[in-house]
């Protein structure tokens, strides 16, 4: 409890982004006075929504917390922390040095969002996974194969032993593929893009065969804010939980969603391959459906249902191609480099822009074996 305030102390760390944003919204409404430290960048609408209710520390995580003026100097201030919400240390040796540095603040309590991809790096399980369904290998060849395969997943794990092994308390939630407004890697707004426009781009999703029947979980990224200031508000320490939708997905199940909510359904198609180097943006880790009856039952957590989440992040991308000029710019972009590289993606840009956002086809949908693969998709 801060002295002559009604808040409580929490230090941030980076989330700029989608379930960092919404963290944040969390973390206020839940009454917390939060300092922010990330690199200063404005993302979306970040520091109109936020920087003039928070204290923000500007510090370039890449260079190294040591050399962070701001941050030392806010250390030296031994301000009162509940907690630090840590969203950036993405490999052991960012952990080992956040545990270090930001020790001297006391945290009662620890918490890092990690990821679901940390369970491709372990002895494969049957879905649902659980969060003591974490085992490396003890073979070394097998291990390092694994590693291999998801270095995402190998360094957020590194990064939970890090946490762990530093005697800090600690809350560990791993998430699935995030989902939702203020999304920085633009996943699903370059899949709406596609569906808006699926006539003008004239291309069909790319489905490799080893995703087509795989299932898998989402997670909202106002959900991982609500479940953060649960396990805050209830003492959680010394817990891993796995946050997600309750709903579960396939590839094309989930693109066939995103194709009815803009009533495309009928228009929406598939390229099933067998090709293994495919532009395929979910799932990012494959061993199957989380199980999130722990977050349930000790944190009380509720995910969001699927049509809500479904419903507001349509609306706010649909909104941000007008309001939002370099997010979107970064879309085309990366639809232009992935999915459309023989097409110039100015008249995609002209579509996009329009107020009434209509796309504007220039020649026929592909007639080839569509009616097979939309029946598929």
């Amino acid at each position: 409890q801060s002295s002559g305030s009604s808040g409580i102390n929490a230090e941030y760390g980076g989330g700029q982004g989608l379930a960092g944003s919404a963290t944040l919204s969390a973390l206020l409404e839940a009454n917390f006075e939060v300092t922010a430290l990330n690199d200063n960048k404005n993302y979306f609408d970040y520091h109109e929504t936020f920087s003039s209710k928070i204290e923000s520390l500007a510090c370039l995580r890449s260079a190294g917390l040591s050399g962070c003026f701001e941050l030392q100097n806010y250390i030296k201030g031994a301000p009162k922390i509940r907690a630090i919400v840590d969203f950036t240390s993405s490999t052991k040796a960012l952990m080992k040095e956040a545990v270090e540095i930001l020790a001297p603040l006391n945290p009662e309590v620890y918490v890092f969002v990690s990821a679901a991809a940390v369970y491709d790096v372990a002895i494969p399980v049957p879905a649902p996974i659980k969060e003591e369904d974490v085992q490396r290998p003890e073979s070394v060849i097998m291990r390092e194969s694994y590693n291999e395969k998801n270095t995402f997943g190998n360094n957020m794990l590194g990064s939970e032993e890090a946490l762990k092994e530093s005697g800090l308390p600690y809350v560990i939630l791993r998430c699935a593929d995030i989902v939702g407004p203020r999304d920085t890697t633009y996943r699903w707004w370059q899949y709406q893009v596609w569906v808006e426009h699926f006539e003008l781009i004239n291309t069909g999703f790319v489905v490799p065969s080893m995703l087509k029947n795989m299932r898998y979980s989402l997670t909202y990224g106002g959900d991982v804010g609500q479940a953060i200031v649960s396990a805050l508000q209830k003492g959680v320490k010394d817990r891993v939980y796995n946050i997600a939708m309750e709903k579960e997905f396939t590839l094309p199940h989930f693109l066939l969603e995103l194709c009815k909510a803009f009533d495309s359904a009928e228009t929406c198609w598939a390229d099933f391959t067998e090709a293994e180097e495919t532009y395929t943006i979910y799932p990012s880790n494959h061993q199957g459906v989380l199980s999130i009856a722990r977050a349930r039952e000790e944190l009380d957590f509720q995910p969001t249902p699927w049509d809500t989440v479904l419903r507001e992040t349509v609306q706010f991308y649909s909104e941000a191609r007008l309001r939002f000029t370099n997010e979107r710019n970064t879309v085309l972009q990366k639809l232009g480099d992935n999915v459309i590289p023989y097409l110039s993606v100015g008249p995609l840009n002209e579509a996009m822009t329009q107020r009434d956002g209509g796309p504007r086809p220039l020649g026929p949908t592909p007639t080839v074996s569509a009616d097979k693969i939309r029946s598929e998709l």
